[in-house]
């Protein structure tokens, strides 16, 4: 009875998943001043027992299944400064009893199946500062939005506008909880879209010789479909709307735009998702002017459209952490623009097509995460402007030396089921930071890796190399991470590894390991992190391990760091 908040809401980048109906007992918590439900799968009336919460001051229960009609006992919350009920399925009218709330700032109905007219008592509402326009408003008829005998920029303000009615009404801004704004609520009222401000001041539009060409709008509302209507925007060159919880499907229309240079309907990582599903259209290879399509992240299925391979300006094409299905494109192939090719983590299968190699402007091939097989084509040796190169399946067969003509490569990690040794001449790669290799990799690690003096990490985790422990090891001497765990090394470890003075992680574990663990490795100032397990270590262990730092995560196969310092070894 002394609650004061009580949020069960979800956010722009998760969702709570309550259901059933909301308990009109809520109706007693009568000190409460925050009640956020917003965003979860909750059904049913809204209880009229709520109008007896008369201190509430924010009132969220958008984005659920709400249904019926809005209860006229919200009218009695007179403190109420957010009223959120936007995208449920309620009906009827509105209560003119809202028009008692006379300390309201937000108030959001959009996305239900309302009817009748608009109560005059709203006009009360004096302190509503960015009311959303209602969606039967026709701003585009008005000569203050735009001048009507622009007849090119009315069309365009047309599909603007449908695509203003096609979303959810809930909307987010940047820093802001995200259950508690409105649609553009973050930019200066003279900016949001409504049929008092011109067209040419609406947030995110760029007019150009009397044309919409831009609409950026990252991270600006939450929820919605793109509208189709968006395809009539003839003079368009960007179009950005990422990170904006968009579902639905990319409309066919869109490839109409043949002006278009950007696409970019991507997730933010760790913020805003989008979460558009069904195939990729074809129709988008249409936009011969495409330089950047970014697709990241979505819920988009079925195979890559071919008529991808004809957009010959593209530069950057990331289709990541999309559930998309069948092979890659030999196509892609003619992309012979393309810079940044990323398809990780879409469950494309088939062979690299070897048509890749044809793509001598290409500084970035990421298909890690896939279920790719096949060999590693040897023309990828063509790419020779290539700084990360990251593949990752099932792949079989030796990986192709040719890699090594790769000189300019910073990142190499190749995962996969292959076969032979590791290639010699990536010691040539002398440009690489990162070297990670996974997979069924035999023989000894060849020396010449010790020419890699400008790695920073080094993974080997083949589960097969042999032979002895490498001693040129202490040539790398920026190498921070190293990783030779889940091999077969059966000599001791080279007391040169205490040499390397950048070291923050060396997992040694699993190996066959022989003779004593080298007290040198107490000499490395930066470690962090220390795995030893595993092996045929014999003797004691070095009382100068004890000398490590405080924080150091280790595993001796039973002793730890702490308990060292305790001990009189």
């Amino acid at each position: 009875s002394k609650l004061l908040v009580l949020n069960l809401g979800g956010s722009h980048w998760s969702y709570n998943y309550l259901s059933g109906p909301i308990p009109s007992e809520l109706g007693n918590l009568t000190k409460l001043h925050v009640l956020d439900l917003w965003q979860n799968e909750i059904s049913g009336p809204i209880p009229p027992e709520l109008g007896n919460l008369t201190n509430l001051h924010t009132l969220h229960l958008g984005r659920n299944y709400l249904s019926g009609g809005i209860p006229l006992e919200l009218g009695n919350l007179t403190n109420l400064k957010i009223l959120s009920l936007s995208s449920n399925d309620l009906e009827g009218s509105i209560p003119q009893e809202l028009g008692n709330l006379t300390s309201l700032e937000q108030l959001h109905l959009a996305g239900n199946e309302l009817t009748g007219s608009i109560p005059s008592e709203l006009d009360n509402l004096t302190r509503l500062s960015r009311p959303h326009p209602s969606s039967s408003s026709q701003p585009c008829a008005s000569e203050t939005v735009v001048d009507q005998s622009l007849t090119q920029l009315v069309t365009d303000c047309e599909a603007l506008w449908a695509f203003y009615k096609a979303l959810d009404g809930e909307g987010i801004s940047r820093g802001d909880d995200p259950s508690i704004a409105t649609f553009f609520s973050y930019v200066d009222p003279a900016e949001a879209w409504n049929d008092t401000n011109p067209i040419k001041n609406w947030h995110g539009i760029t007019i150009t010789d009397g044309r919409v060409t831009h609409l950026e709008l990252e991270t600006v509302f939450y929820g919605g479909r793109i509208a189709p209507e968006l395809g009539n925007l003839s003079e368009l060159r960007v179009l950005n709307l990422a990170g904006n919880g968009l579902y639905g499907v990319i409309p066919p229309e869109l490839g109409a735009l043949s002006k278009l240079h950007e696409i970019d309907f991507s997730s933010i990582y760790d913020c805003c998702y989008n979460n558009l599903s069904g195939p990729i259209p074809p129709e988008l290879g249409n936009l011969v002017n495409l330089q950047t399509l970014d697709l990241w992240s979505n819920d988009l299925s079925g195979p890559i459209p071919k008529e991808l391979g004809k957009l010959s300006n593209l530069k950057s094409i990331g289709l990541d952490q999309n559930p998309l299905s069948g092979p890659i494109p030999p196509e892609f192939g003619n992309l012979t623009s393309l810079q940044n090719l990323s398809l990780r983590g879409t469950s494309v299968s088939g062979s690299i097509p070897p048509e890749l190699g044809n793509l001598v402007s290409l500084q970035t091939l990421d298909i890690y995460d896939n279920h790719l097989s096949g060999p590693i084509p040897p023309e990828l040796s063509n790419l020779t402007n290539l700084w990360r190169l990251e593949l990752g399946g099932d792949f079989t067969g030796p990986v192709p030396p040719e890699l090594g003509e790769l000189s300019n490569l910073y990142s190499l990690r190749l995962f996969g089921n292959f076969t032979g040794s590791v290639p010699s001449e990536l010691g040539d790669l002398t440009n690489l930071d990162v070297l990670s290799l996974a997979g069924g990799f035999t023989g000894p690690i060849p020396p010449e890796l010790g020419n890699l003096t400008n790695l920073n990490t080094l993974c080997l985790l083949t589960y097969g190399l042999s032979g002895s422990f490498p001693y040129w090891l202490d040539e790398l001497i920026n190498l921070e991470i190293l990783y030779l765990t889940g091999n077969d090394f059966t000599t001791p470890i080279s007391p040169n590894v205490g040499s390397l003075n950048n070291l923050q992680i060396l997992n040694l574990g699993y190996n066959n390991l022989t003779g004593p663990i080298p007290p040198e490795l107490a000499n490395l100032p930066n470690l962090q992190s220390l795995n030893l397990a595993g092996s045929n270590f014999t003797g004691s262990i070095p009382p100068e391990l004890a000398n490590l730092p405080k924080s150091i995560v280790s595993d001796y196969g039973g002793f730890s760091v702490e308990e060292l310092r305790c001990s009189n070894i």
